[in-house]
């Protein structure tokens, strides 16, 4: 699913519509939706999902970790400095990492996540995360969304 195809299905403009009539633009939504995306894949890194885990095979004592390299899963005997690591020990060595978030830059990027719930929750955080910054009471939906963790 496309960013446009998340907006309009998820309907975030006439959900997002206000008294002050602020006209959330598409650069907006988008940061509000890299913030959505990064909450939630922390959330799934605190949970152990396996979508957010990639594994790597060092041949070499030092070598360039993978562009999704975001930290190591455990205590592993590798020192990543920048993007190069040096791994300590036998090699060659399998070590399990977690990948960074994909955040979107334009409309016609995918969203990160192949299951459409998780599309649901990117837009119900979105409309949470813009409400909230214009000053609205968003208590009932940020319940809502923390249940929705909950089950996660």
């Amino acid at each position: 699913m496309t960013v446009r195809e998340l907006m309009d299905k998820a309907a975030l403009r006439d959900r997002l519509s206000d008294s002050l009539q602020s006209g959330y633009e598409d650069k907006e939504l988008i940061a509000y939706i890299n913030d959505a995306i990064n909450f939630i894949w922390h959330v799934l890194i605190d949970h152990g999902y396996y979508e957010v885990v990639g594994d790597h095979t060092f041949t070499q004592e030092t070598e360039q970790v993978p562009e999704d390299w975001y930290k190591v899963t455990n205590q592993a005997p590798v020192i990543v400095r920048e993007r190069t690591a040096t791994v300590y020990g036998k090699l060659p060595m399998k070590i399990r990492y977690y990948k960074r978030p994909k955040f979107v830059t334009e409309v016609t990027d995918q969203v990160p996540f192949d299951n459409e719930a998780f599309g649901n929750i990117v837009a119900q955080l979105v409309v949470v995360l813009a409400m909230s910054n214009h000053g609205f009471n968003m208590d009932v939906e940020q319940d809502m969304v923390e249940a929705i963790v909950g089950l996660l």
